[in-house]
């Protein structure tokens, strides 16, 4: 989806009964069209094939030829078993950048697990970071594992594709879905790897043991974020709410930290959420408010910077979407295509390859491709 957006031709090649699986996935809106569909798999088409089917098989290694990335996420070995692992593509086209995404990566004794995006989470250490010092850990919010293998996938795709520009000769990208969650570590793996600590909930600097880093509640009940890491917005947030005592407690350890922590919880606890956001308006401190998903949305700076955009509905009119993350200087977002039907541009596509009218016929009387149809298979409840 992030290559798509930014103006490659991505061809999503579906098994031609049931398709991407997420295609079947509730919530439905109110065209009966799954919001997983809608989220990532605008911009792209879709081409029916049938890999189980030499016909179909045959077809993708043509296709190949003269295609610059190939993406799968199937479990290690079975690219293979259908004929069309790595070493047989780059023997149609040496330039090709292959990039298999899977949870435990083509080699080690989980490689052949299956796993979703909790489990990656749980294995990379995330889980038990996540929640409240002496209580169970949370099941993480948004999915690391899942969208953070994708953003390593396009980054090193892209890192790829220049260097065959340069030399030619393609390669093959292992990208597995629990390194992309241990990448995220980031500075609690590297303490760990560093000094031998090992970290728990509330334990490090990011994750809720200061005194200046962490969620107070509210009188109504929501919680206000404070993330005062440098000691000078520390001093600003202490001087407006009246504590200057707290001035050198920042990073607070043992008692001191309990006690800090606990008049500051009975500090933010006097006053609405809304109260405090209008209280440390314009304020030189690292303060925000908590947000639910609606709030955010309808956040006027989320508003102003259009993070959500208008993308064209695969039934009718338009829905909503979140847009690219990065703003280019000269660099237009593409008009949108909307999220194909199952299999909806595989003649297209296969005419845009060079395939005849009669092999297409071939094709489609095989079962190996057809023309666009709705998915079959039971709805995936929420």
């Amino acid at each position: 989806m992030m290559l798509a957006d930014m103006g490659a031709d991505v061809i999503k090649v579906e098994e031609p009964l049931r398709g991407d699986y997420i295609r079947l996935a509730s919530p439905f809106d109110k065209h009966g069209v799954s919001p997983l569909h809608l989220c990532y798999n605008r911009n792209k088409r879709s081409l029916a094939l049938d890999l189980k089917n030499q016909d179909g098989v045959s077809a993708l290694l043509r296709l190949v030829k003269d295609t610059d990335v190939l993406v799968d996420s199937f479990r290690p070995g079975v690219m293979e078993r259908l004929g069309i692992g790595y070493q047989k593509l780059k023997e149609e086209n040496p330039a090709l950048v292959h990039c298999a995404i899977t949870g435990y990566g083509q080699e080690g004794p989980l490689a052949r697990t299956p796993g979703h995006d909790l489990n990656f989470q749980a294995l990379g250490g995330v889980v038990e970071l996540t929640g409240a010092a002496g209580e169970p850990p949370y099941v993480p919010g948004v999915l690391i594992g899942d969208v953070g293998a994708g953003m390593w996938a396009a980054f090193a795709i892209l890192a790829a594709l220049r260097l065959a520009e340069r030399t030619g000769v393609g390669q093959f990208i292992d990208m597995s879905m629990l390194d992309a969650v241990m990448s995220f570590l980031s500075i609690h793996g590297q303490t760990y790897l560093s000094t031998g600590q090992c970290p728990g909930r509330e334990e490090m600097r990011h994750n809720g043991r200061r005194p200046c880093y962490r969620l107070y509640p509210t009188k109504d009940g929501r919680m206000l974020s404070v993330a005062c890491s440098e000691p000078k917005f520390w001093v600003n947030l202490c001087k407006l709410i009246g504590r200057e005592d707290f001035y050198d407690d920042y990073g607070a350890r043992g008692e001191r930290r309990t006690e800090v922590i606990q008049a500051l919880n009975e500090t933010f606890e006097s006053k609405t959420l809304a109260e405090w956001v209008a209280f440390f308006d314009g304020a030189d401190v690292c303060v925000s408010p908590a947000l639910n998903m609606r709030e955010s949305f309808e956040h006027t700076h989320v508003k102003s910077n259009g993070l959500a955009r208008e993308y064209q509905h695969p039934v009718n009119g338009t829905y909503p979407g979140t847009r690219p993350a990065p703003k280019f200087s000269d660099l237009p977002i593409r008009d949108s295509l909307p999220p194909p039907r199952l299999g909806e541009h595989s003649v297209e596509i296969l005419k845009e390859h060079g395939f005849q009218d009669e092999e297409i016929k071939r094709l489609l009387a095989s079962g190996a491709t057809h023309g666009g149809a709705d998915p079959v298979g039971e709805t995936i409840s929420e």
